[in-house]
Formats: structure tokens, sequence, C-alpha cells
């Protein structure tokens, strides 16, 4: 029987088939819909997945952040006729007001058990944190493990924390928050999480909660000071003062700028201090576990993540190619698989990669002669080799390759690429091209056997996720400045061959012709929108972007 997880998520829902290691497919609605981040009910992927796959006898296994799937689609339903709808469309036997066989769990366990499938691990502890989980009435409805734990029937999960051995999973610690509506900001509810406290800066300074990676990025140009706590900070804020524009352009001018700087620098710090000390409390609290794996939208955080690596706490550390809540499909149907077969398998290092996008989503050549017709097509010996060429005579190129990525950041398969020692690149990119803020900096992949060169890491550093901004190293500070930031680190990528072959030999062509093994690498997309999903979505692209070309499969596409 194949098993289906249903993210229904407030944001990035998502549905994943699983019938075992070697057939899983993640689709993610913001993908589908061309809407970034969407928490819509997941009727697009269902219907994809309809198309292809028996969904007519299945493990169904379903989960939502906060509150109960089941809940909020009444709620749906008492505003328009949602369950109609699903008739119609034959998706009834998905919601549990038609199928009482859909099986709940909670949101940090759904986390955990999509780390556990990806872990390169037998053992380690599996720490969860993020904006938050699901209420405390869920444990006791559907975990009745937890009884025995006192939870504020108010309250959502803030942490939790995980034993993890050969697949099986069980809590070792759960911290819970609890979200009031402020007396003096009536409009916001604040609670002492540390994702949430990161989610109310993003909204002060971005006005969107969603922008916590720029939060991040843009605490390097800020002066920090001391937070002591975080809930009577959000209290004594200007709130009238925070961002509420929508362009880049107007940002950029806001004469509240600096301000906005010194909130994510505090910001930032005050995460680091309670993050890294949370997990020197775990060290001490379980010093024979040797392996620590991070997941939740809070393990995103690569500033962090780096520092926490200085620190030496664990012998290995590892994050998931999709920590935030895209891994919720995923993390649901692994749990009914695990409870069903009884089945884990290793994840090595060598293996590891987070291309699990529909199978649709890979470029066929009879497509791309089809959708292309009207552009210069090359099929050249060597799709690396002809790129690679390119690249290396300084143009800017798409790359779409495989099945898509399922988690934020472009890994190889659907990335924008160029020389990353290219004076002025940076700036181009955010201005013609990605439309990002002048701050940002762009990320890099380099090979993993030479990352150390470049990079202040060891020979044996594993961060095929671009997870831990690493330090470039000084003789490389010059070469390497359009993709460092300005605190001298680099988001960049370790690419293994295993991992993904052709991607690994792209860079390895790149590097014999310039001797340097290293690419920019940035999603293929543009700011606002999700990452490229479809041949057709690279067809858009390629027509309203200023980029030399694409290479798609084994053929290089230009315009006319």
């Amino acid at each position: 029987m194949p098993f289906l997880g249903l993210g229904k998520t407030l944001f990035n829902s998502s549905v994943c088939y699983f019938e075992d290691y070697s057939n899983v497919e993640i689709l993610l609605t913001e993908r589908l819909q061309r809407k970034k981040a969407s928490g819509s009910w997941p009727s697009q992927a269902l219907l994809n997945l309809s198309e292809r796959y028996d969904l007519s006898d299945l493990s169904i296994n379903e989960n939502r952040d906060v509150e109960d799937p089941a809940q909020i689609e009444s709620v749906m339903n008492s505003r328009f006729p949602f369950f109609e709808y699903l008739k119609s469309n034959n998706l009834d036997k998905f919601s549990r007001h038609f199928n009482n066989k859909i099986n709940f769990t909670t949101h940090h366990l759904a986390h955990a058990y999509a780390a556990s499938f990806m872990s390169p691990f037998e053992k380690s502890l599996i720490l969860v944190i993020d904006g938050a989980g699901s209420k405390a009435n869920a444990f006791s409805d559907t975990h009745p493990e937890y009884s025995h734990i006192n939870f504020n029937t108010d309250s959502a999960e803030e942490r939790s924390l995980y034993f993890f051995e050969s697949g099986k999973i069980k809590l070792a610690d759960k911290k819970m928050q609890i979200f009031k509506k402020s007396e003096i900001h009536p409009e916001h509810f604040f609670s002492e999480g540390l994702g949430t406290f990161y989610e109310k800066a993003s909204e002060y300074v971005f006005n969107s909660k969603r922008s916590a990676g720029k939060v991040m990025g843009l605490a390097a140009l800020g002066s920090p000071q001391k937070i002591l706590d975080s809930k009577k900070y959000l209290e004594d804020m200007d709130w009238s003062l925070r961002y509420q524009g929508a362009s880049k352009k107007e940002w950029e001018k806001s004469p509240h700028f600096k301000k906005y700087c010194n909130i994510s620098a505090d910001v930032q710090n005050y995460f680091e201090v309670d993050y890294l000390g949370y997990i020197k409390s775990i060290k001490e609290r379980y010093p024979a576990y040797q392996n620590l794996i991070i997941t939740g939208g809070c393990a995103l955080n690569c500033t962090s993540n780096m520092k926490l690596i200085n620190l030496k706490l664990f012998e290995n550390i590892y994050i998931p190619p999709f920590p935030g809540d895209e891994c919720i499909g995923l993390g649901t149907a692994f749990m009914s698989y695990i409870k069903a077969e009884n089945s884990w398998e290793l994840n090595s290092y060598e293996k590891q990669n987070g291309y699990f996008g529909a199978k649709t989503s890979q470029p066929t050549e009879a497509e791309i002669i089809r959708l292309f017709s009207d552009y210069e097509i090359t099929k050249p010996a060597s799709i690396a080799m002809f790129t690679a060429k390119i690249l290396a005579d300084g143009h800017i190129v798409g790359w779409f390759q495989g099945r898509s990525e399922s988690g934020p950041r472009s890994l190889g398969n659907r990335s924008l690429l160029c020389r990353p020692d290219k004076q002025g690149i940076k700036n181009y990119l955010n201005t013609d091209i990605k439309f990002r803020e002048s701050f940002r900096p762009y990320g890099c992949s380099t090979l993993f056997d030479k990352s150390h060169l470049y990079f202040d890491v060891s020979e044996n550093f594993n961060n095929p996720y671009m997870s831990f901004a690493t330090k470039v190293r000084p003789e490389f500070s010059s070469l390497l400045n359009e993709v460092s930031h300005i605190d001298g680190t680099s988001r960049m990528q370790t690419v293994r061959r295993g991992q993904n072959t052709l991607f690994y030999e792209l860079i390895e062509c790149f590097g014999k012709i310039t001797n340097l093994y290293v690419l920019l690498n940035t999603s293929l997309n543009i700011m606002g929108e999700p990452i490229i999903e479809t041949l057709t979505d690279a067809k858009n692209f390629l027509d309203s972007v200023p980029v030399y070309g694409l290479a798609a499969g084994d053929f290089f596409i230009r315009r006319k």
C-alpha cells in the first residue's frame, strides 16, 4: 500500500507520495500555483498525483501547524462550499470530514520523521525548532504517550528534542509557548517563542513574517544591543515606524533603514544566545550523543549554524534540505511507512540530495524541442563542458535539470549560475535579474573535495544544502567578493559526485577551464516567485529575463 502525507500547513503546503525509498515525490503548492510560500489547501498537488497514480487505496496521514486541519476545513466550508468542491473534484477522500481513516500527527513529530528519512546517522538527537507547532490539545487526543506531560491547553509547540535510532523516534524534551494579545499593541499577538520572535522582527523590518532570511542578512549591517526579554523587546518597539510598503525601492529609501539594521542585529544576536545556549544544554544532558540533526524553520539560520559548528559540541551536525514546512508532507508519509514497514535506511552523505519534486518536472527531449521551437537549440556532446565554457566567458546561464529541489534553496537542478569572480555581478543580478535588495548576498557551489581550499572548513566538511555560512579564506576574499557577505562569510554548497553527478561535472569542467572550482549559484526565479518547477516555467523565465541562455537536459537554448 502506498503512503500519502498531507502537509496542510499555513505556509508551504505539500503532498508527499511515498511507496518506498526509491519512489518518493514531494509536490509543493507554491510551485504549482506559482505563489511563493502558498499555504492553500493542496488540491493541485493531489490532482497532479491522481493523474499518475491510483490513489484509491492509501494510508493517509496529515498535519497542519497550530490548528487541526479538520477544524480549518470546517471553517473554510462555513465561508464557501468547500466540501462540495472536494466532492465534485473527487478529493473528498483527502479530508477527515469524509474519511475518518486519515491519521493525524503532531507538527514537530512530522518534522522529526522527515529529518529521520534524510538522516546520514544511525543514531542522533533531533532538534525541532520553528515558529509554532501543534497545540497542546493535539497531544492528548492523538498521542497518549504524551499524556503524562502537563501542558497548558492554550500553548503550542516551540521546540522539541527527540532521541533517534535506526528509524525509531522518542521524545526527550518539549518546550511550549503561549500567544497573548499585546495590551500596548492590540493588533499583535506575542509569545516567548524564539522562531516567532524572529517572525515578528521580519514583519517589522520587511512587512512580512516570511522574511526571516533577509533579517539574518541585514543583521551584519547593524550594531546589536543585548536583549533580556524578547516579549518586552517587541512590546517596547514603536510599531508605527515598521515598514509597511511593498517594493524593494521603497524599502531601500526608508528613513528608518539604520533602525531596521540595528533591530535585525539585536534579534540575530538574541537568537544566537538562545539557540546556542539551548544546544549546549542538550550536550550537557546527553553527552553520549555525538550527532545532532536540526530541523524546523529556525534551522535555516546558516549564520548561527556555523557558529554552532565552531563550538565543536558534536562530532557531526546535519540539517536537511527542507527544514521548513515543505517537509511536512514527507514527514507524515514517512511516519506511516516506518510504523507499517519498520524498515529504515541510512542516507549517506555521498547519496544525499534534495531533488524530490514531481517526476513530471523533469525535462524531456520532445518537450524541449516543442517548447523552444523559436529558439536557437544546440545539443552538444557534453552539456556540462559546453555550459562551463559559456560560464567561463562571463555569461549568466539558467540550469534546469532533473527533478526540482524540494526545499527553499537551489542546489544544482533549478539554478541560475555565473562566474563568482566577475566584478559587479552581484549588483547586476540584484538590479536587472533578481530584483533583490542590494545588501543581500549570493551563495555559491563548490566541489566537496575542493571546498577547504576556498573556505575556512575542514577537508571532510559537508554542506550539501547551504546550511552553514562559512568564512572565505583571506587569500580568496577578493576573488570571491561577489559571493561573500559583508561579514566575510559565504552561504556555499559542497557538491559530491554521488549527490548530483551532472552538476558536479559542470563545476569540475568550469574549474578545469578557469582554475576556479566555484560557481555563483542562486535560485532560478525572480524575487517574489517560487523556484521554477516545470519547463514551461523555465520558458516564461527565459522570455522575460536577460540571461544568456538555458541549459535544459542535454540541450542549450538561446533566443534567436
